[in-house]
């Protein structure tokens, strides 16, 4: 039901009406186990179960590349892990039906089936305490050395279990070629103790980490096996495997609903930050278009008209350019040229050169502007400049424009030699100050880029404005 629920977003169906048509298949299951069991063909039943076994398994790992479960590392070892698992079910499975009728020729088959069997088994083990370990590190990091040392374990016990394949001192054959225990059984008895106890201790060092919850379905992979352990004389060692089968669907199960969520966070982040860039980009636009920056441009513009018509004509069309950039801003939800914003800001240096004649002197230092900038970011910039720094001088000043690109950053850089200010002092100018803090978190929101002030009294402003190489591209 996972897989199909991941496989189409939109199944509204209601959990038990997705069961209706497996019922009638789950009753003649259920009957031909028990039909099986009357006619003690114990060993069909267990090739049986895990075919059936690897079957889910194999569904999990197409549910995981279908829903692309495979770029976070926790998620990639947990496909290793359910590949282990398929792998050791499909290569135990056969010696079932080989053993049902053992004979001499099929015993080194069966050695060969036994020894890959025992090393998946030993590579999920592994695989699993990796996997957990991952998992609990997404909350808080720990050290993978418990994980390393149950892998150098397993590895020796898969050693072991080569050396048995020549010396059968866990599992060796008689002339007729059925299995019978060597010298050695009982140690392999206490690796399957061991192994699933080894994950125990993993997930109840980690219980506060973890959750109850998410301790009870790790925690698992090791219960289970050892309570089907005692089994083991009445039905050898397939409970044992079987056991791990519904351990790993738990598992799985959890990751998925924790990928889930983690989706969910993500995109409702995602909005709160598209709700916030456009409140801002609103704010900032308002903020702009002040009504004596609008007044003193038409009056600029209307003195031109008598004395400097030309002159006039081009004001009018940079007032023009410079409302339509911010009025287009309101709408602009991606990043735009720096050719496109410097274009915005000509048109307002333009406009604000007529007002302030000979004392504004604008310097272009412009090396690069083929790279991305949210709208509306460095025009701010520049009107503080123009009108908390150099319209304050009773002689005007400048104000210099400069880019520059870094090997791992763009660089905006807004100069200017005005009054300067203390950057430690909040502002009591009764203003509002939209513009800095708008540009900052602009910035940081939509190209990971950074705004810094330096300033001092009487000593001028900087604004400096970095975007990383690799978040533009």
């Amino acid at each position: 039901v996972t897989f199909l629920r991941s496989a189409d977003k939109d199944i509204n169906t209601p959990l038990p009406v997705l069961f209706f048509p497996f019922i009638g298949d789950i009753i003649i299951f259920i009957l031909e186990v028990v039909t099986i069991m009357l006619l003690n063909e114990m060993n069909l039943l267990s090739a049986s179960l895990e075919f059936f076994a690897a079957i889910i398994t194999t569904v999990l790992l197409v549910g995981c590349f279908l829903e692309r479960h495979y770029k976070d590392t926790t998620e990639k070892l947990l496909i290793g892990a359910l590949a282990a698992h398929t792998a050791m079910m499909l290569v135990d499975a056969p010696i079932w039906l080989l053993l049902n009728q053992p004979s001499p020729e099929k015993i080194l088959v069966v050695k060969v089936l036994s020894f890959f069997s025992d090393a998946f088994a030993c590579l999920l083990t592994s695989l699993y305490a990796y996997c957990l370990t991952s998992y609990i590190s997404e909350r808080k990091k720990i050290s993978y050395r418990f994980a390393h040392t149950l892998s150098i374990f397993c590895g020796i016990l898969v050693l072991l279990w080569l050396i048995s394949a020549f010396n059968g001192m866990f599992i060796d054959y008689d002339e007729t070629g059925k299995d019978i225990d060597g010298p050695f059984y009982l140690f392999s008895n206490i690796y399957y103790f061991c192994l699933p106890a080894a994950t125990i201790t993993l997930v109840l060092q980690h219980v506060k980490i973890l959750g109850p919850k998410d301790a009870l379905s790790w925690i698992l992979f090791g219960v289970l096996p050892i309570i089907t352990i005692p089994l083991q004389y009445y039905w050898e060692v397939t409970p044992v495997y079987i056991s791990s089968t519904l351990s790993l669907l738990l598992v799985y199960m959890l990751i998925h609903i924790e990928h889930a969520k983690r989706s969910a966070d993500i995109e409702k982040k995602f909005v709160k930050q598209e709700l916030a860039l456009s409140e801002s980009r609103n704010l900032l636009v308002l903020s702009q278009i002040q009504p004596h920056f609008l007044y003193n441009a038409l009056t600029s513009i209307y003195r031109l008209c008598d004395i400097k018509p030309e002159m006039a004509k081009k004001a009018v069309s940079d007032f023009s350019d410079y409302l339509r950039g911010n009025l287009d801003s309101i709408k602009q939800t991606a990043p735009i040229t720096f050719s496109e914003e410097l274009k915005h800001i000509r048109a307002y240096l333009s406009l604000e050169k007529i007002r302030y004649d000979d004392k504004l002197e604008v310097v272009y230092d412009i090396q690069v502007c083929e790279f991305f900038i949210p709208p509306l970011t460095v025009q701010p910039l520049v009107e503080n400049a123009v009108n908390h720094g150099i319209g304050d001088l009773p002689d005007g000043g400048c104000i210099t424009l400069t880019t520059k690109e870094f090997s791992d950053r763009y660089e905006i850089r807004v100069i200017d030699n005005g009054v300067g200010f203390n950057p430690n002092c909040v502002p009591t100018d009764g203003r509002s100050h939209v513009g800095i803090s708008s540009v900052s978190s602009r910035l940081e929101i939509m190209c990971r880029g950074s705004l810094k002030i330096y300033s001092s009294p009487n000593g001028g402003t900087t604004a400096m404005i970095q975007i990383p190489k690799g978040e533009n591209e």
